[in-house]
């Protein structure tokens, strides 16, 4: 509440107002940022181009951004784990998009009812951003995933720089320190602002740009053209 100005200091009714005033409205202003960043166009577009089922769950998703602008940073990780886990079923890109590697925008993993492991992980990344989570907290991270023996993606969420990272996954519903899922081993990770030859704790070793990667660069031309880029 920084941008808040501490006036009538000395007199606490005054001020107890006006700090409910102040809540208020950066409330009100995450909310309207929610319903810019999935606006009424692009619901009826979900209903119109991929039947009631898709817009209701789009429309859900709002709503549920809606719902934790005003959470704490523990209880966003939380819903959105939650919700995105259980928006759209496991489809491979090959029967779903008909290519070998798709990178879905999280409106077109929604609406159209499909996404891989990915694209769980890109609609987690984008919808903690837009709720507010600091880029350099968030990573998008490939694994191996020891006991399926196949590569594997997670968002993991560094509660400090130096820490020893959070796992969301949509293997399971529970959030987990990495040092608790051994059945995953790092291999590298990337965010909008750099990439990571990953360690799982830590830091790891800076390697470059994110947008070396195609599949990230192309993924985000598109999540521009909707508006949604962050």
């Amino acid at each position: 509440m920084d941008s808040c100005p501490d006036w009538y200091a000395d007199k606490p009714l005054q001020k107890a107002l006006l700090l409910l005033l102040c809540i208020v409205s950066v409330r009100a202003g995450l909310l309207a940022d929610a319903e810019r960043w999935v606006p009424e166009t692009l619901i009826s577009a979900a209903y119109q181009d991929y039947g009631r089922e898709a817009g209701d769950t789009v429309s859900a998703w709002r709503e549920e951004l809606h719902r934790l602008s005003g959470s704490s940073e523990k209880e966003k990780l939380i819903g959105v784990n939650r919700f995105i886990n259980n928006a759209f079923p496991f489809v491979s890109d090959l029967k779903h998009w008909q290519k070998d590697d798709y990178w879905a925008t999280p409106f077109e993993s929604i609406a159209t009812r499909g996404g891989d492991c990915e694209d769980y992980v890109i609609a987690k990344y984008y919808s903690l951003r837009q709720l507010g989570v600091d880029t350099n907290k968030l990573r998008i991270t490939y694994v191996k995933a020891i006991r399926l023996n196949q590569a594997h993606m997670v968002l993991t969420y560094f509660p400090q720089p130096d820490a020893i990272p959070y796992v969301l996954d949509n293997l399971t519903g529970k959030i987990l320190p990495a040092s608790e899922r051994p059945d995953l081993s790092p291999v590298y990770s990337f965010n909008g602002e750099g990439m990571w030859l990953e360690r799982m704790k830590g830091e790891g070793i800076r390697m470059g740009n994110p947008n070396k990667l195609d599949l990230w660069t192309d993924l985000r031309i598109r999540m521009n053209e909707l508006g949604m880029d962050l």
